[in-house]
């Protein structure tokens, strides 16, 4: 009986060795990062204006993931006393860069937490960013300024 413990016990340590070996050869990738444009640009302070198109591109000047934004008061406005206004924007993410394969989009956070958050892509117009299905772009308008912030969430 106790030829049968110490070998149990061994197995037991060897299987926590092999277990460790193995955890320790998988890159940590963090469960949520956030990452907010340091751009807020001023727009308009009153409500009826919405959000008419969004875009993603991959600014190569800057070496940078920006998110174009257009801003329309067509909802409210009418043709003579006042007419539709439309105003664009471009904010910018810093803490987004491409990798060493020119193509996958890596996001890092103020921790230093770094997670693949898509990619650029040639597309019919020229390139184009793909999100993977964790990631996303959110802009909205609060108090006359437009924010930007990309969420990276491997539990959704």
């Amino acid at each position: 009986m106790k030829k049968l413990s110490q070998i149990a016990l061994r197995s037991a340590a060897i299987l926590i060795l092999a277990g460790a070996s193995v955890l320790a050869n998988i890159p940590s990738t963090p469960v949520f990062l956030s990452i907010k444009s340091p751009d807020h640009p001023a727009t308009w302070d009153v409500s009826g204006v919405h959000q008419s198109a969004k875009n993603l591109r991959w600014d190569s000047a800057r070496g940078m993931l920006v998110v174009d934004v257009k801003y329309s008061t067509a909802d409210y406005a009418d043709s003579i006393i006042n007419p539709i206004a439309t105003e664009e924007y471009s904010l910018a993410f810093p803490g987004v860069r491409l990798g060493k394969d020119g193509a996958s989009l890596l996001a890092t956070d103020r921790n230093g937490d770094t997670a693949t958050i898509g990619y650029v892509k040639n597309g019919f117009f020229g390139k184009e960013i793909v999100l993977n299905k964790e990631a996303n772009v959110n802009v909205h308008r609060h108090n006359g300024k437009i924010y930007a912030s990309l969420v990276y969430n491997s539990l959704m």
